[in-house]
């Protein structure tokens, strides 16, 4: 296959390709938000109670939410253009630096009792916090 037929956007400059690349990210940024609705929804779902499944169906389900989230990133890499790939690299990169800089600290406090437990929940939130402030400064940053 040459690059032409794998690659979605127009070969094209100006308007044409700046709507590809805004279709894209788009289409992306709401498939992401679909899978975040049915995690959240699924996960408070379950939490609650409300729906109760045997060992074999939830990890059928942990295994298919994985395979769905390594498709969607590699659906995501494959089309994204190389500004967008970076600017998530570098996001993700300041994210688990972050995540360290916590989460490192809270263990050893923890450890010697100065603090709670590290909390899981509470350090990917302070990653994914991280990493989503990161990503729109870089942006609102371009717009300027």
């Amino acid at each position: 296959m040459t690059s032409k037929e794998t690659c979605l956007l127009p070969t094209s400059a100006g308007e044409a390709r700046s709507r590809g690349r805004r279709r894209i990210f788009y289409a992306i940024f709401l498939f992401s938000l679909f899978l975040g609705l049915v995690g959240g929804v699924s996960m408070g779902l379950t939490e609650d109670g409300d729906l109760k499944f045997s060992s074999t169906t939830a990890w059928s389900l942990a295994a298919f939410g994985a395979l769905l989230i390594g498709g969607f990133s590699i659906w995501f890499y494959k089309w994204a253009d190389e500004v967008e790939v970076k600017d998530n690299l570098w996001a993700n990169t300041v994210a688990l630096h972050v995540a360290f800089a916590v989460g490192v600290p809270w263990a050893f406090l923890a450890e010697m009792g100065h603090a709670p437990g590290v909390n899981p929940v509470m350090l990917f939130l302070i990653m994914a916090g991280s990493a989503a402030l990161y990503y729109t400064a870089v942006k609102l940053w371009r717009m300027l």
